[in-house]
């Protein structure tokens, strides 16, 4: 048996014993997560599980594991000369039949973890080349830690784990001393702390060898009570459901029951469902009754083309901005705001995203992987699009291609045995291309001014909307707020909605305007995410306003060129969203995105919906106008739709 700690040996670690004798149990329980602060004993916990399964091989993931190593290859060499294909080892296929450890599986990239745990739960290995694949089986349990400090995983990646143990640092003194004592026995005399506990371990893995689990029977009332706790924790999907169902059935046969009990069901709701809760969806207060007035009498002796033309001179007007007095240098804009309050407003209606993010001006750049943008891959990952000749060592290789470009030459050439005689010239490899990752970085004014008009709550809103695009995008995002006299980071990069959504609820409104330092510490930021390969994109939510410069006093133009400069130079992509509602606007977020050569974009122009409703009712208008400039009988030049508007604006129609 390897060497190992007992994990009986270890506080704190009930449920991860119960975790683990479910994985040894049921064939339908596969993947686990521990997770937990560093030193909290996850690796350790880990491989103690060979304790309950001696007759299992505990086999490890390396950090930096290729896919070639994790699901094996095709040898081409061998299917050629054999007829038949035959595919090379792979650390999947020794863990058939065996126990597959990850740690840090947070730090793995997206195109290993996800196939990796699709080949754990679906017990099939695919190894591919050239479009020849070889499948082979594989009846593994996978069990993977994490540290959430390190980065945290997707909503999608976390509910493909049947279940999750999240192990926390104790504050107890006693217990740490026992910890202390515990670990210096084991390292003194590893042999006999596990001759200690091996009473323990093998009553462990007699009640295991005891368990019949297709004997518990599950009741119809079962099931919809499962589905009920499931919904009151706003679980997606229905893979948590499936979960608890197979870990309480596990739980009760290791438990001697021939009926899946509700004990059991509490516990394995523990393991299954913390995880892949989600926060309950805000319900806005219902306004107060309002008294309806009766609809005005119409006026039977208005004509048709009078009422039209009514309309038509209100739609002009609304559409008219009215131009607003400039105020004074230092002022809010908005006196009825104190500058020392502070408030937290609601978040505001959540909707659906229009893409909002320009193309990138950089072709062919290497990045990390995401959903966003398209770039060409150096590596093995991604989709194959073509084939050319190499250019250095070849790391992956065409082979449709290649044996194309030997096979005119195979009459004249010495083969020596080999089925296939390739040279050096005759080598292709494949041009692969594949999503860039994107960091989102919203800048987010917190001063006063958007607070004024309970403006901060669309805009609350408005990021929540473009947090789930994000989410769904698999981008990862990151927020700053500046206000009163500084900017801060109130969200370091994270794929978490429900983080976010939690520092965006409580994100309080008030004081000045430290518009500058928000920039400069965005582009802090941000430079280190281009550094590490990613797509940084910044997103400023402001109304242009500033009132406190990088030095504490007013801001300078010489200030605002330097950062405004610095963040032209460094190829950040920057979107600036007015913050500005209604017909009193005074431009200055405009005039903020010309400067940083950034998109501009009005607050209401993210909305999807809206948007498409604009379009109709704007074509709306015109068709209405169309039709009564033909009863009107107006010459061709004028039924026109661009003769058409301009004659409505200069009041022809009127």
């Amino acid at each position: 048996m390897r060497a190992h700690l007992p994990l009986a040996a270890m506080s704190g670690m009930e449920d991860v014993s119960d975790a683990f004798q479910c994985l040894i149990c049921s064939p339908d329980v596969r993947t686990l997560l521990i997770m937990g602060p560093t030193g909290t004993g996850k690796s350790v916990a880990a491989r103690s599980i060979c304790g309950f399964a001696p007759d299992k091989e505990v086999i490890e993931v390396p950090q930096n594991v290729t896919r070639e190593q994790l699901f094996g290859s095709v040898d081409i060499e061998m299917t050629i000369r054999e007829g038949w294909k035959v595919g090379s080892e792979s650390i999947l296929g020794r863990a058939d039949g065996n126990i597959l450890i990850a740690d840090n599986v947070n730090l793995l990239p997206d195109d290993i973890l996800q196939p990796l745990v699709n080949a754990i739960s679906d017990g099939i290995v695919r190894a591919e080349v050239g479009g020849i694949s070889v499948d082979s089986a594989c009846d593994s349990i996978l069990i993977c830690t994490m540290d959430p400090a390190e980065g945290e995983l997707s909503g999608h990646m976390m509910d493909r784990f049947d279940m999750c143990v999240t192990l926390g640092s104790t504050e107890d003194e006693t217990v740490r001393k026992q910890i202390i004592r515990t670990n210096l026995r084991y390292e003194a005399d590893p042999k006999g702390v596990q001759s200690e506990y091996a009473d323990r371990e093998a009553a462990v893995r007699e009640r295991i060898a005891k368990a019949r689990l297709p004997d518990v029977e599950v009741s119809d009332g079962y099931i919809d009570l499962i589905s009920k706790i499931s919904s009151e924790m706003f679980v997606e999907g229905h893979r948590g459901d499936l979960s608890v169902l197979n870990v309480a059935c596990a739980l009760s046969a290791l438990n001697g029951r021939k009926h899946a009990g509700v004990e059991e069901l509490k516990e394995a709701v523990r393991l299954c469902l913390q995880h892949r809760r989600r926060s309950p969806p805000e319900v806005p207060p219902e306004p107060p009754p309002q008294e309806q007035e009766p609809p005005p009498e119409e006026d039977e002796q208005d004509e048709p083309d009078e009422r039209d033309r009514d309309e038509d001179r209100q739609d002009n007007e609304q559409q008219q901005p009215r131009e607003a007095p400039e105020p004074e240098d230092g002022d809010e804009g908005d006196p009825g705001e104190e500058p020392g309050e502070d408030k937290v407003f609601a978040v505001g209606e959540e909707f659906d995203v229009r893409d909002y993010i320009p193309p990138e001006s950089r072709t062919n750049r290497n990045r990390k992987t995401g959903k966003r943008d398209l770039s060409r891959s150096n590596d093995s990952s991604g989709r194959t699009i073509g084939d050319r000749i190499p250019l250095g060592r070849v790391s992956d290789v065409a082979l449709v291609a290649t044996l194309r470009a030997a096979a005119p030459y195979q009459t004249v050439r010495d083969h020596q045995d080999l089925a296939v005689a390739i040279k050096k010239d005759d080598l292709r490899e494949k041009v692969r291309v594949r999503m860039k990752g994107t960091r989102l970085l919203f800048v987010v004014d917190g001063s006063g001014s958007v607070g004024a008009h309970e403006r901060m709550v669309s805009v609350k809103g408005s990021i929540l909307s473009m947090l789930n695009d994000a989410y769904r995008r698999r981008d990862e995002v990151g927020m700053v707020v500046f206000r009163n006299m500084k900017a801060e980071t109130v969200l370091p990069m994270t794929r978490s909605v429900l983080t976010a959504f939690k520092k965006l609820k409580e994100l309080p409104t008030g004081g000045r305007t430290p518009l500058l330092s928000g920039l400069a510490l965005g582009y802090d930021i941000l430079r280190r995410e281009a550094e590490a390969g990613y797509e940084p994109v910044m997103v400023v939510l402001t109304d242009g306003r500033g009132n406190v410069g990088l030095e504490g006093g007013k801001p300078t133009p010489e200030e605002t060129e330097k950062v405004c400069g610095a963040l032209r130079e460094s190829g950040i992509r920057i979107i600036v969203i007015d913050t500005e509602v209604g017909l009193l606007r005074f431009g200055r977020a405009r005039a903020l995105s010309a400067q940083l050569e950034g998109e501009y974009l009005l607050l209401e122009d993210l909305n999807a919906e809206r948007l498409t409703e604009s379009i109709r009712a704007a074509m709306s208008v015109f068709d209405r106008g169309h039709r009564r400039a033909s009863a009107l009988d107006l010459s061709s030049s004028d039924t026109d739709p661009a003769s058409f508007i301009r004659a409505s604006h200069s009041g022809r129609l009127s």
